[in-house]
C-alpha cells in the first residue's frame, strides 16, 4: 500500500531551496540554509536512493550548523534503520538537548526497535504528563510512531486521546481511519474519509487514504478511482502513482502494474516494496532475469529487516529456480527458515528440486513433509498440487486419491479433488478416466448449488496456485501491507 508521503517534496518553497543548494554544489560557493532545510534535503536525496549526496548534505549541514539537532537526529536514525542500535545512541548522545521532541521520539523508536513496546509506552506516558504546551498534538505523533510499528493496541489509546481533545482536527480524524484500516476495519474508514473529503474535495492525501481503504476491501475499482482523483489534483503524486500499480497487480494486470511501478521507481528509489511488486510482475510475465534484478535491488533494500522479508526470500527463491540455479533458490529457502525457525520448508524445497530435474530427491523431501505434518491429509493434497504443477500427473493423482479416502473414512467435508484428478487424467491422455471424473465432478456441483459460478459453470475446473499456504505462494496476490519502513514516515509526525 501507500508508501511514505511524498508530497513536500513537490512543494514550490522545498524546490526552491533544493536548487539554491544544488547551485552552490554546482558553482562552488556557500550558501547559507537552515540545519532542519538541510536535513529536508537530505531526507530527499535518501529517497531518490543517493545515500552519498543525502551525508555530503548532512554533512555540509553539520559543518555550519555544529551540533544541531535535525541532522544529528538524521545520522542518528540511519545507524538505526541499519540495524545499530549503539551507533544510533552514541550520536543521540552526543545532543545537548534531551528534552527535544525529536529526541524524544527518537529514544521512544529505539525502544521499539528492541522489541521494548511496553518501556516505548510507559516513557512516552511519562513524558505526556509533563506536556504542556500541546497535549493533542504529543498524543497524535506518538500514535503515528505506534502505528509504524503495528502497536495498533497503543493506536487507539493515544489516538483517542488526541481525538477527545481535538474531535474537529482533520489530521486526528485521518489518523483514525488509519488505524482503522490497518485493525482491517475499511468500511468504518471510508465513512470518516468521505465525510472529511466533503469538508475538503482536493486534499490529494485524503484521496490516497481513501483509495488504501477500498484497496483493503478488495474493492480494486474504486481503489483506482480514488487514486486517478489524487492523480488529478496532482498528477506526479508518488502515493496515488503506487496505489494504481498495487490495483493493477491484484487484478492481475501485470504488464499495466509493471509499467506504473517502473515510473514510480524512476523518481523513488530507497524503498525495497515496489521493487519487490515488480519483480513479482515481472515473474508473473516470465521475464525472470528481469525479475531477479528487481528482487535482488528489493533485498539489498530491505538489509534484512522488511516486513516483507518473507516474501522477497521466496520470491528470489522462485525465480532463481525458474532460472534453474537451484543451489541459490535452495539458499534463500534456507534464509525464509532463519527468520521463521519452525517453518517447515520441506515443501517448497522439494518443489525446487522438482522443477530442476531431480525428482528422486524431491520426492524424498515431499514424504518428509507429510511425515511431519499435524494434518496429514492436508500434508497428502498439497504434494499433489505441487507434483502437479512440477508435470507429475501420476504421482499427483496418488496423493489426491489418498486425500478422497481419507476424507470418506473420516467423515469429513470432500475437498472436491475431482478437479484435480480430472486434469491430471486430461493431461496424461487418459481421456476415459477424465470422462468419468468430470461426470461425477458435474453430479456433485448439481448436489451442491454453492459450487457454480454466476455462469452457472463449475467453479474449480483448473487447477489452482500449489503453494497457497507458504512463502512461496501466489505471486499473483501477494500480501501487501500499509506499514512500510518506519524511517519513511518521518514527515508524517512533524
Amino acid at each position: 500500500m501507500p508508501i511514505e508521503d511524498l508530497s513536500y517534496f513537490q512543494e514550490k518553497e522545498f524546490k526552491r531551496k533544493l536548487a539554491l543548494y544544488e547551485q552552490m554544489l554546482q558553482n562552488g560557493q556557500s550558501v547559507y540554509l537552515e540545519a532542519d532545510e538541510l536535513t529536508d534535503i537530505a531526507e530527499y536525496y535518501q529517497v531518490q536512493d543517493e545515500k552519498e549526496k543525502a551525508m555530503q548534505c548532512i554533512d555540509y549541514a553539520l559543518s555550519i550548523h555544529p551540533g544541531s539537532i535535525d541532522p544529528l537526529i538524521f545520522l542518528a536514525r540511519q545507524k538505526m534503520f541499519s540495524g545499530d542500535l549503539k551507533g544510533a545512541q552514541t550520536i543521540r548522545d552526543c545532543i545537548t538537548d534531551q528534552n527535544d521532541r525529536e529526541v524524544i521520539f527518537l529514544n521512544a523508536e529505539l525502544l521499539l526497535r528492541e522489541d521494548k513496546e511496553t518501556e516505548a509506552e510507559e516513557y512516552l506516558a511519562e513524558i505526556a504528563e509533563r506536556e504542556e504546551d500541546d497535549k493533542a498534538l504529543f498524543a497524535y505523533d506518538t500514535a503515528c510512531l505506534f502505528l509504524d510499528y503495528d502497536a495498533l493496541e497503543h493506536v487507539a489509546k493515544w489516538g483517542k486521546y488526541a481525538l477527545d481533545l481535538e474531535p474537529d482536527n482533520e489530521n486526528f480524524l485521518k489518523l483514525k481511519a488509519d488505524y482503522l484500516i490497518a485493525s482491517n476495519r475499511p468500511q468504518e474508514a471510508i465513512t470518516i474519509l468521505n465525510n472529511l473529503l466533503d469538508a475538503n474535495p482536493y486534499n490529494v492525501n485524503l484521496w490516497n487514504t481513501l483509495g488504501e481503504a477500498y484497496f483493503v476491501n478488495e474493492d480494486y475499482e474504486k481503489t483506482l478511482e480514488a487514486a486517478d482523483f489524487a492523480l488529478a489534483i496532482d498528477e506526479q503524486d508518488a502515493q496515488a502513482l503506487l496505489l494504481k500499480a498495487n490495483s493493477q497487480m491484484q487484478q492481475q494486470n501485470f504488464e499495466e502494474a509493471h509499467m506504473l511501478y517502473t515510473r514510480y521507481i524512476e523518481k523513488n528509489k530507497s524503498n525495497e516494496l515496489p521493487y519487490l511488486f515488480d519483480g513479482i510482475c515481472l515473474s508473473s510475465m516470465e521475464l525472470y532475469p528481469e525479475a531477479l534484478t528487481q528482487l535482488q535491488k528489493a533485498d539489498e533494500l530491505s538489509q534484512g529487516h522488511s516486513p516483507e522479508q518473507q516474501h522477497i526470500y521466496s520470491n528470489l527463491s522462485e525465480v532463481y529456480s525458474k532460472l534453474h540455479q537451484e543451489e541459490k533458490a535452495l539458499e534463500y529457502v534456507d534464509k525464509i527458515k532463519s527468520i521463521i525457525p519452525d517453518y517447515n520448508t520441506n515443501l517448497y524445497k522439494g518443489h525446487i528440486l522438482l522443477e530442476n530435474g531431480r525428482k528422486k530427491e524431491g520426492i524424498a523431501y515431499y514424504e518428509t513433509y507429510i511425515q511431519d505434518n499435524d494434518d496429514a491429509t492436508d500434508a497428502h493434497f498439497l504434494v499433489g498440487m505441487a507434483l502437479m504443477d512440477n508435470k507429475s500427473y501420476n504421482e499427483a493423482k496418488k496423493h489426491f486419491l489418498i486425500v478422497q479416502q481419507r476424507d470418506k473414512a473420516n467423515n469429513t467435508k470432500d475437498r472436491d479433488v475431482y478437479p484435480y484428478l480430472a486434469y491430471c487424467d486430461v493431461m496424461d491422455d487418459e481421456n476415459q478416466d477424465f470422462v468419468n471424473k468430470m461426470k461425477t465432478l458435474c453430479e456433485k456441483v448439481f448436489e451442491n448449488p454453492e459450487h457454480m459460478s454466476d455462469d452457472g459453470t463449475p467453479e474449480e475446473t483448473a487447477p489452482e496456485e500449489p503453494y497457497n499456504d507458504g512463502p512461496l505462494q501466489d505471486n499473483k496476490s501477494p500480501h501487501l501491507r500499509k506499514g512500510d519502513e518506519p524511517e519513511q514516515k518521518q514527515k508524517a509526525r512533524e
